[in-house]
């Protein structure tokens, strides 16, 4: 996936909605877009053509960013005296002086055998590149704590890391170092992936998952493979396959061997989101519970807010999630509560959101269907555009058909329709 896509995705654009919205910023700076089609953006960012500099300029004001984060060109800039990323900010904790000269050198070499000579070892040799990937690693750790940052921010930020990753493998390193690599790779890809379900389809979800897998298995490790299986099972039940949803699940849980551990749990986790889509009620009260046995016995060290083990905040937000989902109401709404309570609900806008609509599912249920159409435009006024995609337009739907099953023509369901309308028309059809 190109820089230029994954940031029209990020937005929850179809390529007809960004060159609509190209149109749109050409047309108020006097501009003329003849010529500009779906077809022109797609051969954009598929890398077969360039935008010309007024296209470019009106690209980088739509997705409010510069050319070299869109893909074209590259940023020749002096670092700024006071860093404002991780990056810098890592690099100058651990005194990476050289380190950022030998990182350079591996970002800007063509990936040829004998670059240096024969019997010229490239600047810093082994040790700085195990340097480089001990800072890579340290990134992608800090990278999971940025988990729920805004996916327009968050997923080409991710791309550029698996930039700096390749481009390491691309220089010939030992073994050692490329399992290393390979293995930062699967767990940045999983985390695109992983914000790709919120706001994207499935196809891009899915595809992001078969590039995080296929890396972990060439890292031969375990345990990196057993977190992407659960958080693939969790795009299974929310992209309604259930079969390959459970397969994942219980590839998960029979991670170490029987010992707690944080992808077992979430393996228990998406296996009762799965088995609430399916209508399966004792299925899923058992994974709840299952998993809330295991969250008790796992070491201090796999009850981390850091995208890659398992919180309070995302054990108990997927055991209310289940429960309402299965109609379990009473039981979910205390889970609920204590959910939105804990710091990282203020940041995770989508997972908020969807709790507000399961509490919308239990007032429809209890025949509040005013305070259910309520709830449902409450939350949905509150999110900013990026987000009013993917999955909360989803649920809103399907929140709206249960209603309409019950009373036909309500007039608080209808309104809400008008308002949520053209994102229920398109949610599903990303490009």
């Amino acid at each position: 996936m190109s820089l230029l896509r994954g940031h029209r995705i990020a937005r929850g654009y179809t390529l007809a909605e960004a060159v609509e919205l190209l149109k749109e910023v050409l047309a108020a700076r006097g501009t003329p877009s003849e010529g500009l089609s779906h077809q022109q953006m797609s051969r954009w960012e598929q890398g077969q053509d360039v935008p010309s500099s007024h296209y470019l300029d009106a690209l980088c004001f739509l997705y409010h960013s510069r050319p070299d984060r869109l893909g074209f060109g590259h940023d020749y800039s002096e670092p700024d005296a006071n860093a404002r990323n991780g990056l810098q900010d890592a690099m100058d904790r651990r005194h990476f002086v050289s380190l950022a000269a030998a990182g350079a050198m591996f970002l800007s070499a063509p990936p040829i055998q004998g670059l240096f000579g024969d019997d010229v070892e490239p600047p810093g040799g082994r040790r700085a590149t195990a340097a480089y990937v001990d800072l890579l690693e340290e990134l992608t750790e800090q990278n999971g704590y940025a988990l729920y940052t805004p996916p327009t921010g968050f997923i080409p930020a991710r791309m550029v890391d698996l930039a700096r990753m390749q481009a390491c493998l691309l220089t010939e390193p030992t073994e050692d170092i490329r399992r290393r690599l390979h293995r930062v790779y699967a767990k940045n890809a999983g985390l695109i992936a992983i914000r790709l379900n919120d706001v994207a389809g499935a196809g891009e979800t899915f595809e992001w998952f078969a590039i995080a897998r296929r890396a972990a298995r060439r890292a031969e490790d375990a345990e990196v493979q057993a977190w992407i299986a659960g958080r693939t099972s969790d795009a299974c039940a929310c992209h309604r396959q259930s079969k390959s949803g459970l397969a994942a699940a219980r590839t998960a849980q029979s991670a170490g061997a029987r010992r707690a551990n944080a992808a077992a749990v979430l393996g228990y986790l998406t296996e009762a989101g799965v088995q609430a889509r399916l209508g399966c009620r004792r299925e899923t009260l058992a994974a709840v519970r299952n998993a809330d046995r295991m969250f008790a016995q796992l070491p201090e060290g796999d009850v981390v807010a850091d995208g890659f083990h398992i919180s309070e905040y995302l054990l108990r937000w997927h055991q209310a999630n289940s429960l309402a989902l299965v109609g379990a109401h009473a039981q979910a709404a205390p889970l609920r509560e204590r959910v939105l309570e804990l710091p990282l609900a203020q940041h995770d806008q989508v997972g908020t959101a969807l709790l507000h609509l399961d509490e919308a599912a239990a007032q429809i249920a209890a025949g509040e269907l005013d305070w259910g159409c309520h709830t449902i435009t409450t939350t949905w006024q509150q999110l900013p555009n990026e987000l009013r995609v993917g999955l909360i337009p989803e649920r809103a739907a399907e929140l709206l058909d249960t209603i309409d099953n019950g009373r036909a023509n309500h007039r608080g369901a209808t309104e809400v329709r008008e308002l949520l309308g053209p994102s229920i028309r398109s949610h599903g059809d990303r490009a």
